[in-house]
C-alpha cells in the first residue's frame, strides 16, 4: 500500500531559512569574439578553425574578458552559454573531431566547460517543453564532456566530491575540519562529538539553485545556532567550527599560484553583504604551495581555487577546491589582475591554439 504522507506545508530547509541571497543573471553576452566571430574568421568556411571552445552561461566575466583579449592577439574563441543555446545552431560530429557552430566549422584545440548549467537554458513553452529541452541539453552537455580533445579541466565525471576532496587533502597531508554528511544537525554533532552549535552547514553540491533561468538563490555555509533543527529533505555536509583569523583563496593558473586573503565576518558575507568583506593580494607560504602542488598532481586542473581557514597560529585548513574557480571578484577586492594576466599567458602560449584570426575586424 502506498505510504501515507505528510500533506501540511513543510519547513524550509536550513540553508534556505531566513533572509535569503537572490540575483538575477543577465542572459545576453556582451563577450567580444561571439558577437563579431565571423568577421574575424579568416580560414576558408570548409577548413574548420582550430580554437579555444567554451561553455559557460552568458555572466562569465572571466570569459569576457579573456575572449577580448585573445581575440585582440588573433586566438579565436567559441562560446556556447546555457541560457540561449536553445536558440543556436549545432553540429558536433565526434568522428572528425568539429563541431559547427552557427554555421562556422571548428576545430576544438582546447574544450573549457565552465558555468554551463542545463537548468538556465531558455525554453519557449509549457512546461513539458521546458523540462524536456532542459533534460536534453543535459545530454549534449555529456557528450561534449566526452569530446576527444584536450580538456582544459578534466571533466566532471572524473572530478572529486567535496567529501573526496577533504579525504585526498588529508593524505596529503594537509589539515582538514572534522566533517560528516547527515540529515539533521544532531546527528552529525552525536556523529563528530560535539554540541550542535559547534557545527557548520553546507551543501555537498552547487552554492546557487536555479529555479528558473536567470535567477538563482543562494544556499551558503551557515553555523548552526540552535540545539534542535528539523531533518533535512537532503543531507547537509557538517563540520566541525573552528576559529579563524581569516581564509585563504588561491588560484592556480597552470603551475602558478596566486593567493588572496580574505576577512569577514559571516560565512555568507562574500555573496549576501561583499561590502563588508576585505580582499587583499597575498603570497602563497612555501609549505601551503608544495600541499596544492600534490593535489593539482591528482586532479589535474589547469584553472582552479582553493579555499583554506587560516588559524590563529597560522595553520592552513583546507576547505575546498572550485574547479571554475571564478577570480574576477577577488581581483577587483584587491585592486590586483594576476589571475586574468596569467590566464592571458597560459592560452597565448598553450602549444595547442594559434593566432590564426583577424586581431581587429574594423581594418
Amino acid at each position: 500500500m502506498p505510504t501515507a504522507r505528510n500533506t501540511g506545508t513543510p519547513a524550509a530547509p536550513f540553508l534556505l531559512q531566513g533572509k535569503r541571497f537572490e540575483d538575477t543573471f543577465r542572459q545576453s553576452s556582451v563577450d567580444y569574439q561571439r558577437r563579431f566571430r565571423a568577421r574575424l574568421r579568416t580560414l576558408p568556411a570548409h577548413v574548420p578553425e582550430p580554437a579555444l571552445v567554451v561553455l559557460t552561461s552568458a555572466h562569465d566575466a572571466e570569459v569576457d574578458r579573456l575572449s577580448l583579449e585573445l581575440g585582440l592577439q588573433g586566438f579565436p574563441l567559441y562560446r556556447l552559454d546555457a541560457d540561449d543555446c536553445a536558440d543556436r545552431r549545432l553540429v558536433l560530429n565526434a568522428d572528425s573531431g568539429t563541431m559547427r557552430i552557427d554555421g562556422l566549422l571548428v576545430r576544438p584545440a582546447l574544450l573549457w566547460i565552465r558555468h554551463f548549467v542545463p537548468n538556465a537554458v531558455v525554453a519557449d513553452g509549457p512546461p513539458l517543453i521546458g523540462r524536456y529541452v532542459r533534460d536534453q541539453w543535459a545530454s549534449v552537455l555529456e557528450v561534449v564532456r566526452e569530446w576527444p580533445t584536450t580538456h582544459v579541466n578534466p571533466p566532471v565525471s572524473r572530478r572529486a566530491s567535496r567529501l573526496a576532496q577533504l579525504r585526498q587533502a588529508a593524505t596529503a597531508g594537509i589539515p582538514v575540519p572534522a566533517t560528516v554528511l547527515a540529515s539533521s544537525a544532531e546527528e552529525a554533532a552525536d556523529a563528530l562529538g560535539c554540541p550542535p552549535t559547534d557545527l557548520i552547514a553546507k551543501v555537498i553540491g552547487d552554492h546557487f539553485v536555479q529555479p528558473e533561468p536567470a535567477r538563482v538563490t543562494g544556499v551558503f555555509p551557515r553555523r548552526v545556532t540552535a540545539p534542535g533543527t528539523a531533518p533535512e529533505p537532503v543531507p547537509l555536509l557538517f563540520q566541525r567550527y573552528l576559529p579563524h583569523s581569516h581564509e585563504l583563496r588561491v588560484f592556480n593558473v597552470g603551475a602558478r599560484l596566486f593567493a588572496y586573503e580574505i576577512r569577514k565576518h559571516d560565512p555568507r558575507d562574500v555573496w549576501a553583504d561583499p561590502e563588508a568583506v576585505s580582499v587583499t593580494a597575498a603570497d602563497v607560504p612555501a609549505p601551503l604551495a608544495r600541499h596544492i602542488e600534490t593535489l593539482l598532481r591528482r586532479t589535474g586542473y589547469a584553472f582552479s581555487g582553493f579555499d583554506f581557514l587560516i588559524t590563529p597560529d597560522g595553520t592552513p585548513v583546507f576547505l575546498e577546491c572550485n574547479a571554475n574557480g571564478d577570480w574576477a571578484w577577488f581581483e577587483r577586492g584587491a585592486s590586483d589582475s594576476r589571475v586574468s594576466e596569467a590566464a592571458l599567458h597560459h592560452f597565448t602560449t598553450h602549444p595547442a591554439l594559434s593566432p590564426t584570426a583577424e586581431r581587429d575586424f574594423r581594418g
